[in-house]
């Protein structure tokens, strides 16, 4: 018995070490290697989290529940954290606050297709970046706050939308797959 639960805990380990890596990557994916047409790349950290929100805890059994998710969000705003120039802790704390609110307001819902990603991606990305330029706009220099919008935000759920469309679709066909 007590080897069963070791063995478990080893799994658990194992399992949150490759998904910080995976997620770190994923960070460093973004910030190196994306195309960033607007000055800055898409948010792609940002959209497989959500994603992953909106695909439900079927998707994988380890990581039933919010709980998993906002892991997800953390691990993956550190790497950007990591990787930026932004304050430590900005891209964390704004990852896990979107994802939160995302997955408080899509809870209950069961919409099947790109209708309620189409809707919940962009509002994340609204949070997200609204959340960074309010610890940017603290910490670092005031802020014009119609320009950020004009260039930063609409540009962003665009950008994000675009790159929502084969994420999503690639973690439902893995749901399906895996039965």
């Amino acid at each position: 018995m007590a080897d069963s639960a070791v063995k478990r805990l080893e799994e658990r380990i194992a399992y949150e070490l490759l998904l910080i890596a995976a997620l770190v990557g994923l960070a460093l994916v973004q910030i190196t290697l994306l195309p960033s047409p607007l000055e800055f790349p898409p948010a792609l950290v940002l959209v497989v989290v959500l994603c992953r929100v909106l695909v439900g805890s079927r998707s994988l059994q380890i990581d039933n529940g919010v709980d998993g998710v906002i892991r997800w969000a953390f691990y993956g705003g550190l790497g950007l954290d990591v990787f930026s120039t932004a304050p430590f802790g900005s891209h964390a704390l704004a990852l896990v606050v979107a994802t939160s609110l995302i997955a408080l307001l899509t809870r209950r819902l069961q919409i099947e297709g790109f209708l309620l990603p189409a809707v919940a991606i962009p509002v994340g990305v609204l949070v997200y970046e609204t959340i960074l330029a309010l610890i940017y706009a603290l910490t670092v220099a005031p802020l014009e706050w119609q320009s950020y919008a004009g260039w930063v935000i609409l540009p962003g759920m665009v950008a994000a939308l675009v790159i929502m469309v084969p994420i999503f679709a690639l973690m439902r066909w893995f749901i399906v797959q895996r039965g």
